[in-house]
């Protein structure tokens, strides 16, 4: 089978007309690249050159393979090129895992100056629970994701966002019309939740079984969209994490925005990768400009 080293050195003997100023390109001796040739020909079974006292002629399979080593050597030129690329991290795929309407309107913005810094580093948001994105790190499935924070030993994380949970009710909702809401006063409420795995169920489970009571769930999602239409045709109550894209999508749809007390509940989410996982470049690039952009 030939090798690229033998493809190299006929490239050069052709290229330089000369065994001698081929083998000197190469340092090499000539009878090294002599032999090299020798070791060709014999191997594909023809001759590649017609050999002169003082000049060589390609045959037809001389011919071929030169051009089969000029495309090696294009093709080669573009790896070392792309691989440059990849080492300084200017090309890649990114698989990162964020929550359901959680801090969007932020990395929305800071992706679209990644974009335009790193025009061929792509990167896929996969939506899901805090549960799920956390097994599919863990898996290799994801390169990085949203993580409820302390995040255990076996993530590297930073800060992302914090806040407290927010009551979404319809204006026609007695409890529209308070200031803030104690969570004692849910107990009689209809619940639209998150489906169970979304940290924010969790959250609101703990505190409701907390103050002795169970909510009465009347629809589990994934989508915080689908959320917000059954809170606007006042079927329920929502609850979900404070976020700016939330009070925009609420005004024209009768849904209030209230805090709720007694207790506030706190949460703080981090962008996490797992420690025993390969990091990409790319995905290295990707976390040095999330960090530098959040000031973390």
């Amino acid at each position: 089978m030939m090798e690229l080293r033998q493809i190299q050195y006929f490239s050069e003997i052709v290229k330089h007309g000369s065994f001698s100023k081929a083998a000197e390109s190469l340092f090499i001796s000539q009878p090294t690249i002599s032999n090299v040739v020798k070791e060709l020909e014999k191997e594909l079974g023809t001759k590649l050159l017609i050999r002169t006292t003082r000049k060589f002629e390609l045959t037809d399979a001389g011919r071929l393979l030169f051009q089969l080593s000029q495309r090696l050597s294009t093709t080669l030129i573009h790896f070392e090129e792309e691989l440059d690329d990849i080492k300084n991290g200017l090309k890649g795929e990114i698989k990162m895992g964020i929550f359901t309407s959680v801090g969007t309107e932020i990395l929305t913005r800071i992706t679209a100056e990644f974009y335009h810094c790193y025009p061929e580093i792509y990167i896929t948001f996969i939506e899901d629970s805090a549960e799920n994105l956390k097994n599919a790190l863990l898996q290799g499935d994801l390169d990085l994701c949203l993580m409820n924070l302390p995040a255990n030993e076996e993530f590297e994380s930073f800060p992302f966002l914090k806040g407290d949970l927010r009551l979404l009710v319809h204006q026609d909702n007695a409890l529209a019309s308070r200031e803030k809401v104690k969570w004692a006063d849910l107990k009689d409420e209809k619940f639209i939740m998150l489906r169970e795995g979304f940290t924010v169920n969790d959250m609101i489970m703990w505190e409701t079984n907390r103050l002795g009571f169970t909510p009465e769930i009347i629809s589990e999602t994934s989508q915080w969209k689908f959320i917000l239409e059954l809170v606007s045709y006042n079927l329920g109550i929502a609850i979900l994490p404070q976020s700016s894209l939330i009070k925009i999508m609420v005004k024209e749809k009768g849904i209030h925005v209230l805090p709720l007390v007694e207790p506030e509940v706190h949460w703080e989410i981090g962008i996490a990768w797992s420690k025993n996982s390969y990091v990409s470049l790319a995905t290295q690039k990707w976390i040095e400009f999330l960090q530098e952009k959040l000031q973390v």
